[in-house]
């Protein structure tokens, strides 16, 4: 089966790769694979999307382009961590250690971009707007920076290296697993997953928000395995499983708000400005973060609630 997208990495280092965000896609695996060939189509689609978006960010910013490459680089992450459980090879966990390095890199005009895009725009303004407005300035100021450091991070020797171990590793025909059944791996794999889930789903019953962080990581990792190994299975079945596992992430993705304005609202105010009115800037961000803050205990009563629902949700691959 032919991969359109397996080019793309050598179509973008040469300048002729598509200029546009691009989002993930149907994996091109299929159950006659073997289980090192779904790995390897996996890495291409993963190094397809990054180098991709990569292109589009040298071209310009993009919003969306800088999101789809860090959904990128967090599904190699995965891909590298599940597959490389899966068949015993430890020393995968190098490379994936530089893909978290270089996601690490972007995230901060990332968050940013979150901030000044939806989060500053949603609390009332009632009696703060001169301090949102000084709040907005400093933000704009300190996004201009971290684009300017993603810039440097996507033209930099690292990440050129890194793209190139990654499609040498997709291409390669080095023995990673005796393993041939792929249905048998991906059910493995699916269920250790899972496994995440519950245990970080338990804990999680404290109602800490630091344990209810570590669930969402948790469902992002089944989401994206369950997405590599989706071609497998009936396409209803997996729909209906996704959606659901879509929709807790979200509510838990509110609660990861918050954090975000808690973290960039810090970062913010250490910034010294002889422009600004320290007083009311400082009353601003102090009433945007209890705003974001009183959000807190119910977005916690629904993330639990919807997580109480999902549990019962079939597995496809069962």
């Amino acid at each position: 089966m032919d991969d359109p997208r397996a080019a793309v990495h050598s179509l973008v280092r040469r300048n002729l790769g598509p200029i546009k965000p691009v989002k993930a896609a149907p994996l091109h695996v299929a159950r006659s694979m073997h289980p090192e060939e779904a790995f390897r189509a996996t890495l291409s689609d993963c190094l397809a999307q990054i180098t991709a978006n990569a292109a589009t960010l040298r071209a310009g910013r993009s919003v969306e382009g800088l999101h789809q490459l860090r959904v990128a680089f967090r599904r190699l992450e995965v891909a590298l961590g599940a597959f490389g459980r899966e068949f015993g090879q430890d020393w995968l966990e190098e490379l994936r250690g530089r893909a978290r390095i270089l996601s690490g890199r972007l995230a901060p005009a990332r968050d940013l971009d979150v901030f000044v895009g939806k989060l500053l725009s949603e609390p009332p303004k009632s009696g703060v707007s001169e301090g949102l407005s000084q709040l907005r300035g400093r933000a704009e100021s300190a996004r201009d920076t971290a684009w300017q450091a993603v810039a440097t991070c996507i033209s930099g020797a690292d990440f050129e290296l890194f793209a190139d171990d990654v499609a040498a590793l997709a291409s390669s025909q080095l023995p990673l697993t005796r393993n041939r059944r792929l249905p048998r791996t991906a059910r493995r794999m699916l269920d250790r997953q899972v496994a995440r889930v519950k245990k970080r789903g338990k804990v999680a019953i404290s109602q800490d928000e630091g344990d209810l962080h570590r669930l969402r990581i948790a469902l992002k990792k089944l989401r994206y395995t369950a997405e590599f190994f989706a071609p497998l299975y009936p396409r209803r079945d997996v729909a209906r499983y996704l959606k659901k596992l879509r929709g807790l992430q979200n509510h838990l993705g509110d609660l990861n708000d918050v954090a975000n304005v808690r973290s960039v609202v810090s970062g913010l105010l250490r910034e010294k400005n002889r422009k600004d009115d320290d007083g009311t800037l400082r009353y601003a961000a102090g009433a945007m973060v209890g705003w974001y803050g009183a959000q807190v205990p119910g977005a916690i009563k629904h993330a639990l609630k919807r997580y109480k629902k999902f549990k019962r949700v079939k597995a496809f691959w069962r």
